[in-house]
């Protein structure tokens, strides 16, 4: 790759949907919708296009040339003496290669998918400029190769987040989810400047080139790095909705159905998986911190699975599961096993965007109803919807040679292979896929199996094409895609040779070592058991009923019911630990401290001057000798003081 070029794709994947954000923004609520979906979607088929290309150049590229980092010009310099400054610098690798492929891939055919989903409303340039500014704000962050520019792209992803959560702000819901969406990441925005301030202060540079080559000044396993690690994990679980930082995700579902599948499933929750992935030369030497992450990681998976058992909203049910499965991503990259973990969020995106836009058809017919309850027998009217649903199930299910099979096998192999906690933790995996197998089919046999619970799915019809095609097009990825990696030794590894030029090798972290064919083995088929156990148990709660759902329910224990009803209770914990105190501490402020402090001082100062104005009024009498006298007693103040001065010297 040349250097010249690589700098031309990178600012032209950036400014074409900075480009379209600003048309749609200044010139879409005059120029008509009919503009603004093609400034929108237009925009994002020629990123795509600049993403095929930056690809091909990466696979076409010699072994020492896969990575190019590339200067755009001086930002920031804090001087010769501190040595550190901060330029405009991006990375084309195979890591950001494939993360802008999936970006603008995924995102594009959501894009198309939005302009038939917004047809009706009148804020479609708004939507379409929010839409682009965050595929802008998530290229800026995977492309980036200096920590400024990359928490630049953090805040703003999280900006663009907050608007698009928000887009209905006449919607009291829609502004709480935005704003708890927005604070909750601002505390891994923090943890993640102050891991930069610390990477700096050792390593002297902010180019993330510098930075990975420069790890031998950090001491393996020391307390320093795995601080800087553990930050930067916190930064990640914020972003990627991870314990304890995970309940804003499913109060986002009150943005639009395109949004939940652009942010909430093919790529802002991802970005902390790509964070640990992209600093994995730091979290190799702190197998303390790897350790956290993929104990984090492996329990919110199996937290957000229990939840999604019981929730009775489309979206909330899709919402847990990205949380679980990208716990389970959390996981592979905690333990080092980073090419599976960035296997596993490709086929993800894919599929996750494809249930999300398939539940958007489903609601989009039903008239905005997104209970499950009140569905049910849609499969004889959206035909092709159900279909395209049922593909996604089936590999959110891990059903054996679809692609979510491939990718949540390989990535459990790596944790049977391992020792201790490890391998511990790689049973909880095993019984995440039980339930994953459970809430899936539950999802798709309540909403498209059975009887018609209400007279809106008598009068459901089947999707537009704009709005059909683009999930069309993820059902054959979330059947196929899978099939470039197998989760055994030896065999076809295209994604992991892809990237082990980033990563070295499919496992590049102490914690992990590649499961040999006995263990891969094994593993493959505990796995895809524990997968078929929760299929076929919802085939017989959900479809058969024998027994009835409901019945097994009532006999389960009371407090897994109500834990997975009430989501755990970590919003009344929240609520009680940190929102009411500072509620009741910001009234019995208002009340004591401002108006007998803050007010009072304001006041006293407003009428300090106040009367200083009315002394200074009555020296202005207008008379010339008045003013003589003013000016003569000033020169004699003038020579006293200089004489004072004088004799003091």
């Amino acid at each position: 790759m040349r250097v010249d070029t690589v700098q031309v794709l990178c600012g032209l994947i950036l400014l074409l949907p900075l480009a379209g954000c600003v048309l749609n923004g200044l010139v879409g609520p005059r120029a008509g919708r009919k503009f603004v979906n093609l400034a929108g979607t237009l925009s994002i088929l020629a990123s795509f296009i600049v993403a095929c290309v930056m690809f091909g150049h990466v696979i076409a590229a010699d072994a020492a040339h896969k990575a190019i980092t590339v200067h755009m010009w001086q930002w920031l310099d804090l001087g010769t003496g501190a040595n550190l400054s901060a330029g405009v610098d991006f990375t084309l690798d195979p890591l950001s290669a494939l993360m802008v492929m999936v970006i603008t891939g995924v995102g594009f055919l959501i894009h198309v998918y939005s302009v038939g989903y917004m047809k009706h409303d009148d804020g479609v340039a708004r939507f379409f400029a929010y839409m682009n500014f965050f595929i802008f704000s998530m290229l800026l962050l995977v492309l980036a190769a200096d920590l400024v520019i990359l928490i630049v792209g953090w805040a703003l992803v999280a900006l663009s987040s907050y608007l698009l959560i928000g887009f209905w702000y006449q919607r009291p819901s829609a502004v709480l989810a935005a704003r708890k969406a927005f604070i909750t990441q601002v505390i891994g925005d923090v943890a993640l400047v102050v891991a930069a301030f610390m990477i700096a202060g050792k390593v002297n540079s902010l180019s993330l080139p510098t930075i990975f080559g420069g790890v031998g000044a950090f001491d393996k396993g020391g307390a320093y790095v795995t601080g800087i690690c553990i930050l930067l994990a916190i930064g990640a679980f914020a972003k990627s909705a991870q314990f304890p930082l995970h309940t804003w995700l499913p109060d986002a579902m009150e943005g639009p159905t395109p949004v939940s599948a652009l942010i909430h499933a093919a790529t802002m929750v991802t970005a902390g998986v790509y964070l640990i992935a992209r600093f994995h030369p730091l979290f190799d030497i702190a197998p303390t911190a790897q350790l956290i992450v993929a104990c984090v990681g492996m329990g919110t998976a199996l937290m957000a699975a229990i939840t999604a058992l019981s929730q009775i909203d489309i979206k909330r049910v899709i919402a847990y599961s990205t949380m679980s499965q990208i716990g389970l991503m959390i996981f592979a990259v905690g333990m080092g096993a980073y090419s599976v973990g960035m296997f596993h969020f490709t086929t993800h995106a894919i599929f996750k965007a494809l249930l999300f836009l398939a539940a958007g058809n489903v609601i989009h017919a039903l008239g905005d109803e997104q209970d499950i309850r009140l569905m049910g027998g849609l499969a004889g009217k959206m035909k092709w919807t159900a279909a395209i649903f049922a593909a996604g199930s089936v590999s959110l299910a891990g059903f054996p040679l679809v692609s979510g099979w491939f990718s949540k096998e390989a990535l459990l192999g790596f944790g049977a292979n391992g020792g201790g906690l490890l391998l511990a933790l790689y049973f909880v995996g095993v019984a995440v896929n039980i339930l994953t197998g459970l809430y899936a089919f539950r999802l798709y046999f309540t909403v498209f199996q059975g009887k018609p619970q209400t007279a809106r799915v008598f009068a459901a019809k089947e999707a537009p094409m704009v709005m059909l095609a683009p999930v069309a097009v993820l059902g054959v990825g979330a059947l196929f895609f899978g099939w470039i990696e197998w989760p055994f030794p030896g065999l076809w590894h295209l994604m992991s040779d892809f990237l082990s030029p980033v990563f070295h090798t499919a496992a590049s972290g102490p914690l992990a070592q590649e499961p040999g064919w006995t263990v891969a083995s094994l593993a493959l088929v505990v796995g895809t058991l524990a997968s078929l156990i929760g299929i076929g148990g919802a085939f017989r709660l959900w479809y058969q009923h024998r027994p009835d759902a409901a019945v097994v329910a009532d006999r389960l224990p009371r407090l897994v019911s109500l834990l997975s009803l009430h989501k755990f209770y970590f919003d009344e914990m929240y609520d009680a630990l940190l929102v009411r105190p500072l509620c009741a501490l910001a009234r019995v402020m208002r009340k004591t401290v401002e108006p007998g402090g803050m007010d009072r001082w304001v006041r006293g100062t407003s009428g300090s001057v106040s009367e200083m104005g009315f002394i200074a009024r009555d020296t202005e009498t207008g008379l010339i000798r008045d003013y003589a006298v003013y000016m003569v007693a000033a020169a004699v103040l003038g020579v006293v003081a200089s004489a004072l001065l004088w004799f003091v010297r």
